[in-house]
């Protein structure tokens, strides 16, 4: 589609002899380029649809985009961890005092 618009503008330039017959390519040149951009802006559309409608295996980004968004619950949970001593810490603030150092 886009060669067949390419085309009509440099028939539509290159038409030098005749007002009438330029006149008409003009038309011609402008209802293509119309009808090109309109398909080309309707399928960016489909496209973009089609890409959000992707499920997660297929479309790696979801997650990435879920969890930058908050909408993603955090499974996440801190265990224990084990101290230079051999020993396990007790409680959440402990063992997140101890990621810290």
């Amino acid at each position: 589609m886009r060669k067949r618009v390419n085309a009509l503008r440099r028939r539509y330039q290159r038409t030098r002899n005749s007002e009438d017959l330029r006149e008409q390519r003009k038309t011609q040149y402008l209802e293509g380029k119309s009808r090109y951009v309109e398909t080309v802006k309707k399928e960016k559309i489909n496209s973009w649809k089609k890409y959000c409608n992707m499920t997660s295996s297929t479309n790696h980004w979801n997650e990435v985009y879920k969890l930058g968004a908050g909408n993603r619950e955090n499974n996440t949970q801190i265990t224990t961890l084990r101290k230079p001593d051999g020993s396990l810490t007790a409680d959440l603030s402990e063992t997140l005092k101890h990621m810290l150092e």
